[in-house]
């Protein structure tokens, strides 16, 4: 029986299976260098193993000093692994872990040093600091996602709660002196509280924050293929999506739509002159801009090119003017800094469905149509806004009306 409370069994169970950890953070780390996250958890993992075979090391034969650095390293493990969740969230690490740190590496020295202090103080120093390290990772996952939490971080939070409860729960048993704490103690509870149940919450949490990084690359690649990566807005075949959902749900209900194309007066002009890199930057301010514009109902995305396209569900033609004007004074409010702060204006196409007068248009129509008024918009000076208001598939540019 004693064979299966063995602290040292534990210890090397606990061991593995932070290598087993490190190996895969490791492996995340080398195939994506970039990612600071996974290089601080592979490091946490490669620390937990030194620190926690230091302190099995029997006092009798080595000395203090295996005690005293193991217990150290191990809460820098745990400090590396807040460091990583923070980096996960695009935070900076808190180098106030550093303090934490070298503040217990001094006061558990001071305790365990001197004869005279009880070896529970330095349990519960110990038990305490690691147990404010785990609840740290839990806060940084509870304030990033602002407790809206998935599977992945649903894991972390559980885990390194139990974790931190584990510990809380160990000091308070210091106090009592009724158990023998030490990491060389056999007693069932000291194994459990020290090594199994840790084990434990160090895989599941472990396995959370692996979770947490592959829901990120889902995320990333999903918003790749629905989104422009200059101007983070819809790309086009977003936009054929979204737009032929909200024209079958305005067909559904017999809601007003409105579709706008906007595009950008003398575009070729801003690369031929200051060069592509002016030309991205324009885009992406005039992009935030038109954004801005819009409310949270309309779709905005970036059709091709330097031509944008804003799809107004449940927008009469009345809302959608009034839109556009907005639309053509944000482009005109903006002076760009790579084109000698000059202000480059819009030109915007408008087609507004009447659900009362023409059933049977479809989404590529409707498109067709604010395209055909764009395009006579710039036929006729470009700066301005052109409204499409023929009932013919095959639009004729002289019926469309100037709103300006």
């Amino acid at each position: 029986m004693d064979s299966l409370w063995n602290s040292y069994t534990a210890n090397i169970s606990y061991a593995i299976s932070q290598l087993c950890i490190a190996i895969i953070m490791g492996g995340l780390y080398f195939l994506a260098p970039s990612e600071r996250s996974t290089r601080y958890w592979a490091i946490a993992g490669l620390l937990s193993i030194l620190g926690s075979s230091l302190t099995a090391l029997r006092v009798s034969q080595f000395g203090y000093l295996p005690l005293i650095m193991g217990s150290t390293i191990m809460i820098a493990a745990m400090t590396a692994k807040w460091w990583g969740t923070q980096a996960f969230f695009g935070k900076a690490p808190d180098r106030r872990g550093w303090h934490l740190v070298l503040g217990f590496f001094i006061a558990f020295s001071l305790l365990t040093l001197n004869h005279e202090s009880q070896a529970y103080y330095r349990t519960l120093l110990f038990s305490v600091l690691l147990a404010i390290l785990m609840f740290l990772n839990v806060y940084e996952v509870l304030i990033a996602r602002k407790l809206k939490l998935s599977f992945a971080n649903s894991l972390v939070v559980i885990a390194y709660t139990l974790g931190g409860t584990d510990f809380i729960v160990r000091g308070m048993m210091a106090l009592e002196g009724q158990i023998d704490l030490s990491p060389q103690s056999h007693d069932p509870i000291n194994v459990f509280g020290l090594y199994l149940i840790p084990m434990w919450c160090n895989l599941l949490g472990s396995l959370g924050l692996l979770l947490m990084y592959f829901e990120s690359i889902i995320k990333a690649k999903e918003h790749l293929a629905t989104h422009d990566e200059l101007t983070k807005l819809y790309n086009r075949r977003a936009l054929v999506t979204l737009g032929q959902r909200e024209v079958d749900i305005a067909h559904r209900y017999h809601k007003a739509i409105s579709v706008f194309m906007l595009d950008i007066d003398h575009f070729k002009q801003v690369n031929d002159t200051y060069g592509h890199e002016a030309g991205d930057i324009v885009l992406r301010n005039i992009a935030q801009a038109i954004s801005a514009a819009c409310r949270n109902t309309d779709i905005v995305g970036r059709y091709g090119g330097e031509e944008f396209c804003i799809i107004c569900p449940n927008t009469d033609l009345a809302e959608a003017s009034a839109l556009g004007e907005r639309l053509l004074e944000a482009t005109r409010a903006l002076h760009h800094a790579p084109c000698d702060s000059r202000q480059i204006t819009s030109s915007l196409g408008l087609y507004s469905w009447d659900p009362h007068k023409d059933l049977g248009t479809g989404w590529e129509t409707m498109l067709r149509r604010a395209d055909t008024a764009l395009y006579a918009a710039k036929a006729n000076g470009r700066n301005r806004m052109l409204k499409y208001q023929s009932d013919e598939d095959i639009p004729d540019i002289n019926k469309i009306n100037l709103l300006t």
